[in-house]
């Protein structure tokens, strides 16, 4: 069986231009909402979130015996409630899968549309979150 490699593979350089990138233009705005909603001056917003490659080759699984017509995942950016069980996660950003598939109607569906272009989210599946933030959560890449 030959390797067939991503066509989004990206170098160890480019992955820290793209987060240095990220903490200089959002990281510090960020930051200054976490430390206001929950009054803690130091408290810093995540940087990354950690999924264990079982967890998403499990959740892959999932959503293809749930949905043979999946063709992707979509990742959503997202925030925990000040309420959420886990206080050190309280009102930081995280990540979490969504599985897609091709729209109905969609020139993808005919082979005429780029298949890139991802598709429509399937709402009636478990999306994936849970990942751990970065240790620290603030840490930079590489970690």
């Amino acid at each position: 069986m030959s390797l067939k490699l991503p066509t989004g593979l990206i170098s160890p350089e480019k992955a820290k231009e793209l987060n240095q990138q990220f903490i200089k233009t959002r990281s510090k705005e960020l930051d200054k909402i976490v430390e206001k909603l929950d009054s803690k001056p130091k408290k810093k917003d995540a940087l990354s979130s950690w999924f264990s490659l079982e967890e998403i080759k499990n959740y892959i699984a999932y959503v293809e015996s749930k949905a043979p017509d999946v063709n992707g995942l979509r990742i959503y950016f997202g925030a925990y409630a000040k309420k959420e069980h886990n206080i050190e996660k309280s009102n930081t950003s995280t990540v979490f899968f969504v599985p897609t598939r091709i729209a109905p109607g969609s020139s993808q569906k005919d082979g005429i549309g780029d298949p890139d272009e991802g598709g429509s989210d399937i709402d009636d599946l478990e999306g994936l979150n849970k990942g751990a933030m970065g240790n620290p959560p603030s840490g930079e890449y590489p970690q």
